[in-house]
């Protein structure tokens, strides 16, 4: 029976595959007729799979009668339904097999029914050719029945043991595989998901692991596939070729809208990719000494073809990836020409997210690594650094015009070597697209200089130094050091420049050192030898040559010079040796003096209007005696600092320090006047501010001065106030006439070494300019005062007023001046004259000002007028000055009038000030006026001004008057009279009460008073008057009543005052104080707080109440 009879005797064995068969029989181009066909077999593989699976784990997969010893327990008479079919798993159905048991039973039938599927297969696609649909599913189930990656259908295990194919590849199934999807693409060549369904079956299942095979398949689906749809297939190429997956899908998703990964990338991920047939290792890493396509790995050239052919034929924004690959295969020319098509690119994005910064300093790297390979690879890493960084020493040209011309084989510096050079030359269709690693880089031009690398400046420097070193141009090593420190503009590049170059110099001082030892060792050596000399045999290696050809450009022409000549012998050979570490030395230490220079030249890069920095280097030239350099220093200042930007202190210093320099190191005076006449009168500089110009002409007058020029100096100084000419007038020439300083200068010079007259002109014309301050007019006023021009001084008084009215500060100066200057002249002579210059002073006065001009007229008037007028004069004084002044003032006005006039003439001045004073000093004058009738005896009327003041003194504010009125009242007063004053002292408290003072009003830093109680003061006056004051008994139960009403009017008076004359009529004449108590109600007693009469008064003189006491009432009484 053939292979076709027993695939169909397979399916009819299974009834519920019959009425499929029944129904393609009658249309047999039904699609879905022929998938569901096909789904109800593989629904049967599934379940003839899950038996198969639980008969291995319950009695493993061994064979025949060893397999029923070891599973006793597992019934001989098994039986299973499937498809409608019984299925016998007995030992009578395994003996009629060819290997026995249940497992081979199930064996034989998947694999029955899985010839049986493809044949189903082959005759749906034969009728229709091309469904995809079809297609897809026949292609599926025969790659992962190869790969054992599923079961039968859609979904299960594959229960076939010998699912991994261990022979070549003329195995039958392989190839059917390969056949089918080469029969496929026929038809459905435009399909993505079958090609790389066909590609990853190929990767996995290939017996010859040929990296070719899977190569030359991908070339075959981009040569089929629209461009459209090559991303998907260069995801999975670049993923297989490099072992990694791209950088525009890490992290399991893409950055343009790629969402799934396609198989080859699933395999990767999974970690399947190593361990597939074509691979020679897991995961990233490539057998880089595979030579071709026959061995386990990708041969690196492979690797590098299919990248650059992506990056330049597809997608530039790999580059970054393909710079990485030619770096990992030490491609180091190639790699610095992508960097360097990148950096020319300005707008390129990383796909990994890598900055400029970190591409710039990784080109870098590798270009000073390798300077050769660069070179050689066409990378001009001097060029390209001198053009980022803005470098002036290009000569006009463009730093990047060196990748307009890469140099071939034949000229100097060569192409790209190696394996490049390969594949620009070409060798194989796959590396045609080799000559775009060149290609794009000679037609990419930069879109800007990228001069504003911000901190990137000093490295890319110090590589290209490193790079001249690595390369034996030493000399250029240290041009380029020289030209870094003179073009860097920050203070952190230059010191990153400075240290490498100084550890350059220590590096090859300590080289010099060491070859020095070394030549010594080898002169020992060969010392006991004639006639032969160190070195002349020769170095197969060629190194020696090297050495001395790297020592020569280190040293100069001196030192080979000396060594071709043969030198001498003895310490001779030494020499050059020794003059080479001196002058190595010498460098070292030069370089080190010059780091101030150095590094005070960045600074003024970064702001050449820094007038401090510019200082600041001519004196580091003059402290290393460099008096020419410190001289060009500030003439290269003078060209650099606008006066408009100046900072860090005036211009004006660094033409006053060019003129010190030529007085003091050159001394050449000559010189230094030239320098003043050049700025001063020639204006060869324009200032910002006049008083920059004012210092250098009183610098140019100081200098004549200093060298004894009186002529030359005075001269200059009136110059410098004069009208400049019209071709030199402009604003600051203009304002030089307005200049204190100068005029200052010229005044002063002129009162030195000018004449009375010119003195005077000077004065009259600053006075005239209205540039005079007041002291310029008190010491013309002086001036003229000491020459005896007394008039001429008074009218420069005068000038003075009038310049300087009140409320001008330098009013109150001049007019003091002026009054006492005339005063002391004339001495009471023109008194009148006197008079009316005290009038007009005190009349514009502000009353503030006035009080020494009020003091000087009284005392005037004291000493040459009349006491009269004086006293005028203050009483003027008095009313005119403010109210904070007016106590002080009316004190001197009481004071001259006790001395001119008497006490008792005072009487009226008090009253007048307690009237023009305010509460606090009214209430001071009070108790002043008080003291003064007291002096006098008259008790009463200090009582009265006491009085009077009271109201104006609040007691928790102004205490010590209280105490003053309480020390009186106990001096001078008696009962009555105390009481009566403290009965005013509660009547002012609480018209007091009401007003709210804070903690410094109430006077916390006033002096505390001590003063007597009022119970001891009580005491002290009834012990003066021989009265005993005593408490009244208190009555058991009652509460001791107090006074609650005061006399307030006459009235109540008269009404205690009768009822006093109605008891005494009553009694007759019986006098007070006698032995019959005086019955007074309640609402008569005004016995005051705390003090009540318990007895009688013993031993008091009695004396009869006047009628005009009781005014009309005593008659009444009398007649009553």
């Amino acid at each position: 029976m053939d292979d076709t009879s027993k695939q169909l005797s397979t399916l009819v064995s299974y009834p519920a595959l019959i009425p499929y068969e029944e129904s393609l029989e009658k249309n047999p181009y039904d699609v879905k007729g022929w998938t569901g066909y096909l789904s109800e077999i593989d629904d049967i593989l599934d379940a003839l799979g899950e038996r198969f699976e639980d008969l291995a784990v319950r009695g493993g997969t061994s064979g025949g009668g060893g397999k029923r010893k070891k599973n006793k327990g597992m019934a001989r008479d098994e039986v299973m339904e499937v498809g409608g079919r019984t299925i016998r798993l007995d030992a009578a159905a395994a003996g009629s097999g060819a290997g026995g048991g249940p497992v081979y039973i199930l064996v034989g039938e998947i694999h029955a029914l899985q010839s049986a599927r493809n044949q189903v297969s082959e005759r749906s696609l034969s009728l229709l050719p091309g469904s995809y649909k079809l297609w897809w599913d026949y292609l599926r189930f025969r790659s992962e029945v190869l790969t054992g990656s599923s079961g039968g259908g859609s979904g299960g295990s594959n229960p076939n043991p010998d699912q991994r194919l261990a022979s070549s590849s003329s195995h039958r199934r392989y190839r059917a595989t390969v056949s089918a999807y080469e029969r496929c693409l026929v038809r459905c060549n435009k399909y993505p998901r079958i090609w790389l369904s066909y590609v990853t079956y190929v990767i996995r299942s290939d017996p010859t692991c040929s990296a070719t095979n899977v190569r030359r398949l991908f070339d075959r689906c981009l040569l089929a596939l629209p461009a459209t749809q090559h991303q998907k297939i260069w995801d999975e190429y670049i993923c297989w070729v490099t072992r990694s997956m791209p950088p525009w899908l890490e992290g399991g998703n893409s950055n343009v809208g790629r969402d799934m990964l396609g198989p080859v990338c699933t395999l990767y991920r999974k970690g399947k990719l190593g361990d597939a047939a074509g691979s020679g290792g897991g995961g990233s890493s490539i057998n880089n000494t595979a030579d071709d396509g026959d061995g386990d790995g990708i041969p690196p050239e492979t690797v590098l073809r299919v990248v650059r052919r992506y990056v330049h034929s597809f997608d530039p924004s790999a580059r970054e990836l393909l710079a990485d690959l030619c770096l990992k295969y030490d491609r180091w020319g190639e790699g610095a020409a992508t960097l360097v098509s990148i950096l020319n690119d300005s707008a390129y994005l990383s796909p990994r997210g890598t900055t400029r910064h970190e591409m710039w300093l990784r080109f870098a790297d590798v270009v000073t690594e390798h300077p050769h390979e660069a070179r050689r690879a066409g990378v001009d890493f001097d060029a390209i650094v001198r053009a980022a960084v803005g470098s002036t020493s290009m000569s006009g040209t463009d730093g990047w015009d060196v990748f307009d011309h890469l140099p071939s084989k034949e000229e100097a510096g060569g192409g790209v070597a190696g394996s490049v050079d390969d594949n620009v030359a070409g060798g194989s269709k796959d590396a045609d697209d080799g000559n775009d690693a060149t290609a794009a880089t000679t037609t990419t031009r930069p879109q800007s200089n990228l001069a504003n690398l911000g901190e990137l400046e000093g490295t890319l420097w110090t590589k290209l130094a490193n790079y001249h070193i690595n390369s034996g141009e030493f000399e250029l090593a240290r041009s380029v050091y020289e030209e870094a420190m003179e073009n860097v503009s920050r203070v952190r590049d230059f010191s990153l420049i400075f240290d490498e170059y100084m550890k350059f110099e220590e590096g090859v001082v300590e080289a010099m050192m060491e070859l020095m030892e070394e030549e010594d060792e080898d002169g020992e050596a060969v010392g006991d030898d004639r006639g032969v000399v160190a070195g002349d045999a020769p170095d197969p290696s060629g190194r020696e040559g090297e050495d001395k050809e790297d020592l020569d450009i280190l040293l100069g022409d001196a030192y080979a010079k000396d060594r071709n000549d043969g030198g001498g012998q003895g310490d001779d050979d030494d020499a050059p040796a020794s003059a080479d570490i001196e002058l190595a030395l010498a460098r070292a230490e030069n370089l080190t003096s010059r780091r101030p220079l150095l590094l005070n030249r960045v600074l003024l890069r970064q702001n050449p209007h820094n007038v401090g920095e510019w200082t600041k280097r001519s004196t580091l030239h003059l402290q290393l005696g460099q008096t020419r350099q410190a001289i060009k220093a500030l003439e290269e200042a003078f060209k650099s600092v606008k006066a408009v930007k100046s900072v860090n202190g005036s211009p004006s210093v660094l033409w006053t320090g060019l003129a010190g320099i030529y007085e003091d190191k050159e001394q050449d005076i000559d010189a230094a006047r030239s320098v003043y006449r050049r700025v001063c009168r020639n204006g060869e500089y324009l200032f910002s501010d006049v008083d920059d110009l004012a210092q250098l002409w009183a610098g140019w007058v100081e200098f004549e001065l200093r060298h004894e020029n009186w002529d030359n100096a005075l001269s200059v100084a009136r110059q410098s106030v004069s009208n400049p000419e019209p071709e030199r007038r402009n604003r600051i020439t203009r304002g030089l006439g307005r200049s204190l300083r100068l005029w200052n200068l010229l005044l002063d010079l002129e009162e030195s070494l000018g004449t009375v007259q010119t003195t005077k002109d000077a004065y009259n014309r600053v006075i005239e300019a209205k540039v005079a301050t007041p002291s310029h007019l008190l010491n013309f006023a002086s001036f003229l005062t000491e020459h005896k021009y007394f008039e001429e001084s008074f009218n420069a008084y005068e000038r003075g007023v009038e310049l300087f009215p009140f409320p001008h500060p330098g009013a109150k100066l001049i007019w003091r001046a002026y009054l006492d200057s005339f005063a002391k002249r004339y001495e009471g002579t023109k008194i009148p004259r006197t008079r009316e210059l005290f009038d007009r002073c005190v009349e514009i006065c502000p009353p503030d000002q006035a009080s020494g001009f009020f003091l000087s007229y009284g005392s005037f008037e004291e000493q040459y007028g009349l006491t009269k007028r004086a006293l005028a004069v203050y009483e003027r004084m008095c009313t005119t000055l403010p109210p904070e002044e007016k106590f002080s003032a009316y004190q001197l006005y009481i004071a001259k009038t006790v001395k001119y006039l008497g006490v008792t003439a005072t009487r009226p001045l008090y009253e007048r000030a307690i009237a023009a004073l305010e509460d606090e000093p009214a209430a001071k004058m009070c108790l002043e006026f008080s003291e003064m009738e007291t002096t006098l005896g008259e008790v009463e009327r200090a009582r009265a001004a006491l009085t009077y003041g009271a109201q104006l003194a609040d007691p928790r504010r102004y205490p010590e008057y209280w105490a003053k009125w309480h020390d009186f009242e106990v001096q001078n007063g008696n009962e009555e009279t105390f009481r009566e004053m403290l009965r005013i002292k509660r009547s002012v408290q609480a018209a007091f009460s009401t007003v709210n003072y804070n903690a410094a009003e109430m006077g916390a830093g006033a002096p505390k008073v001590e003063t007597l109680s009022d119970d001891r003061a009580l005491e002290e006056i009834a012990a003066r008057e021989g009265v005993r004051v005593h408490e009244q008994p208190r009555i058991g139960g009652f509460v001791q009543g107090k006074r609650t009403a005061e006399i307030k009017d006459l009235e109540e008076v008269e009404r205690r005052a009768a009822k006093i004359a109605r008891r005494i009529g009553e009694s007759g004449d019986t006098p007070i104080g006698g032995g019959d108590d005086i019955d007074l109600s309640d609402d008569e007693d005004d016995v005051d707080e705390g003090i009540e009469v318990t007895a009688p008064v013993q031993n008091v003189q009695t004396k009869a109440i006047p009628a005009a006491v009781y005014g009309g009432l005593a008659s009444k009484g009398g007649e009553s």
